[in-house]
Parts: C-alpha cells; sequence; structure tokens
C-alpha cells in the first residue's frame, strides 16, 4: 500500500513518450514498445556496422536494438537514459539484447565486454555512464567479463562532429586511450556504445584498442542511425 502511495505522488513515466506506465508495465509503456523501430537481421553479415566502418575498423560481429531517427521515439529513449538519470533502463536494454546474443551462440565468442567510456567531467556532470548497465547486463548474460578501466577517454569533445575524414583522423587517433597493457592478444572484445552515426567514436576506440593486441572486435549498441 505504501507502493501505491509513494507511485501516485511520484508516477513512473515511459522512457519515449514519458504516459504514465501502468503497474504491469516495465521502463517503456506497451504502445511504445509496440512502435519501437528494432533493427531487422542484427547478425547479418549486412548489417550497418560493416559498411559504416568499413575500411576503418576490422569487425567480427556485429548486433543493434533499434533504428534511430532524429526526433524519433528512440531518440526520447536515448535521451532520457542519458540526460534524465534513468540507469535503470540501460540494464533493462541490455537484458534485452543480452538474451538475443545467447540464443545466437555469443557467449561462445565473447570474452570480456567494454563500455565506449565517458571523460572524467562528463562522467561527473551526469554521475553515470550511460552504456555502464546496458554492458553489464550483457556480461553476465554472456558469462564474459566487464572492464571499463581498460579504456579511457582524454578528449571531452564529440568525435560524431568530425566528419571530414581528413580533418577528423588526427583528432580519432589520439581521442581514446589504454590504462593498462596487459596481454589481450588471445581476447574477443565486445565494445559496447549507445548511439553509432558516423561511427568515429568506435574508431577512436577501435585504434587505442590495437595498442593492447585483442584478437577480435566485436560492437553492439543500442541503437544506430537510419
Amino acid at each position: 500500500m505504501l507502493q501505491d502511495f509513494k507511485n501516485f505522488l511520484f508516477p513512473k513515466l515511459c522512457a519515449c513518450c514519458e504516459a504514465v506506465l501502468l503497474k504491469e508495465e516495465v521502463l517503456i509503456c506497451t504502445f511504445c514498445r509496440n512502435e519501437l523501430p528494432l533493427y531487422p537481421n542484427f547478425f547479418d553479415d549486412e548489417h550497418d556496422l560493416h559498411k559504416i566502418l568499413y575500411g576503418r575498423v576490422l569487425v567480427d560481429e556485429a548486433a543493434s536494438l533499434f533504428y534511430f531517427e532524429k526526433k524519433g521515439i528512440i531518440q526520447n529513449l536515448i535521451h532520457d537514459l542519458k540526460y534524465r538519470g534513468n540507469k535503470e533502463l540501460s540494464y533493462h536494454l541490455g537484458e534485452w539484447l543480452g538474451d538475443t546474443l545467447v540464443d545466437a551462440g555469443w557467449a561462445l565468442k565473447i570474452d570480456t565486454v567494454i563500455p565506449v567510456p565517458l571523460h572524467n567531467k562528463r562522467m561527473r556532470e551526469r554521475g553515470y555512464n550511460q552504456v555502464e548497465g546496458f554492458g553489464k547486463s550483457i556480461a553476465k548474460k554472456l558469462s564474459a567479463d566487464y572492464n571499463d578501466r581498460l579504456l579511457k577517454r582524454r578528449s571531452n569533445s564529440k568525435t560524431q562532429v568530425f566528419k571530414n575524414r581528413l580533418a577528423r583522423s588526427e583528432v580519432v587517433q589520439n581521442h581514446f586511450y589504454v590504462n593498462d597493457h596487459a596481454d589481450f592478444s588471445s581476447q574477443n572484445i565486445l565494445l559496447v556504445d549507445d548511439l553509432v552515426t558516423t561511427g568515429a567514436t568506435l574508431e577512436a576506440c577501435y585504434l587505442a584498442l590495437k595498442d593492447v593486441s585483442i584478437h577480435k572486435l566485436s560492437i553492439a549498441t543500442i541503437a544506430i542511425s537510419k
């Protein structure tokens, strides 16, 4: 009864449309859940990530939950995740994708899950990394290690703004660095992020991870631009 009163005073809202959630609904209302633009065939060799990163990043496996469009439902969801403190949503989405990855046999393919890191200043401002729960949930589902110490962010700028390939190259190469030079030569790494647009952030992470000679790199994201 106390919980019902608390929910009356502070109702839980849908992460996509901000409608009040019904008791049986979890984080996303039934209407929005049915409207989510699920990414089709995300284990296909023709995954858009392979196309976006072609010639820049050697990707073994790729997976995404949703398509992203500006002013669309997924933009609202990611905004809720990044700027409204909805950490629970990050874990929920990780469990969702994690179950699918298990069904696809990824538990035999991934050794360590690494999140794209935030700069320390951004971490202090936000209080958490929006892909932390996403990565931890996937790692748990896959019985893989979770490592948020290996990869660090040097710059607080957004790599996505460097759309000109020549102008971007130097920035990308110095955007991230590895904090531990242990031997990862036998490790299959799964890099996780929230949204892929130009792929510059993932490229920068890949260049940094090459310093520890990882065996294979796979990528999983919450969404990818359409």
